[in-house]
């Protein structure tokens, strides 16, 4: 997959391959596209190019509360003024 903005491309060309049970970990300078790929699995940022993929389903067009994958962010309350319920179920709306 691929993700481009106004002022250039974040993520090019990604390319993973990731086996049922198994733990991915990103690790990288902030700012070089960690979250991004992330939030692109979560389905919570539109793909620029390219397909994913979790299992045999195209994932590209299906709404984040489809797709079976949880995200949590770094910090406890993304949006402070929500509950952590409200937090933690957020990107599945």
């Amino acid at each position: 997959v691929t993700k481009a903005w106004c002022h250039g491309v974040v993520s090019k060309d990604i390319n993973l391959d990731i086996h049922d049970g198994e733990c991915v970990v990103f690790v990288g300078p902030s700012g070089c596209g960690k979250s991004t790929l992330l939030r692109m699995i979560a389905g919570l940022e539109t793909i620029t190019s390219g397909d994913l993929f979790i299992g045999e389903t195209r994932m590209n067009d299906i709404p984040p509360a489809e797709r079976g994958v949880g995200m949590v962010f770094q910090s406890y309350a993304r949006y402070p003024h929500l509950s952590v319920a409200e937090n933690m179920s957020f990107g599945l709306k």
